[in-house]
């Protein structure tokens, strides 16, 4: 009876650490942090974008594209504001710029040094965005990121000070007295 015991023991603890492990080996992909409607992007493709963000305005004296959020910007402008076909062309350009970090690189565009990286983005702005899907969502998210950058609340409150059309209005002006024309 005390064998039969600890065999029990044995197996309901062997059991017991097989369904601790079993969800950490049937991860799903993360979700990225801001909800999406139309389009799928994970965490790992969301830190693509804000790695691709960072290289294209990175931080100096003054934060960049990634500390202000324009590669959110830009997820959010490509699921509320593009058509569905542009939408699965920016996916699938997504996955051929991965692919193709992965294959020059040996690696995620991510873990890439500035070197790589620029020597990526090189290739890509000399490609022709219209035959190559890299490209295109290359050149997409490029316009997408510097829009956000300079829309962002710290660009028009700390680098280009935005006033609103008719701008200050001077009430009381001095007037200087007209001098003299001579003829």
């Amino acid at each position: 009876m005390l064998v039969n015991r600890r065999t029990a023991l044995k197996q309901v603890l062997v059991v017991s650490a097989g369904l601790a492990l079993l969800p950490s080996c049937l991860r799903k992909p993360s979700p990225a942090s801001i909800s999406l409607k139309n389009i799928a992007v994970d965490a790992e493709g969301e830190n693509m974008l804000a790695a691709l963000a960072d290289t294209l305005i990175p931080a100096t004296a003054t934060p960049g594209a990634k500390d202000v959020k324009a590669h959110l910007f830009a997820l959010t402008m490509v699921d509320d504001c593009m058509k569905k076909e542009d939408q699965q062309k920016f996916l699938t350009g997504m996955k051929a710029f991965s692919d193709l970090c992965q294959k020059k690189n040996g690696h995620s565009f991510e873990k890439s040094n500035p070197a790589e990286r620029a020597t990526l983005l090189k290739e890509l702005e000399a490609a022709d965005a219209s035959k190559d899907d890299a490209a295109a969502f290359y050149r997409t998210m490029k316009d997408l990121t510097i829009y956000g950058y300079t829309t962002s609340e710290y660009y028009l409150t700390k680098v280009q000070v935005y006033e609103l059309v008719p701008g200050r209005f001077h009430g009381s002006v001095p007037v200087k007295p007209a001098s003299k024309r001579t003829a």
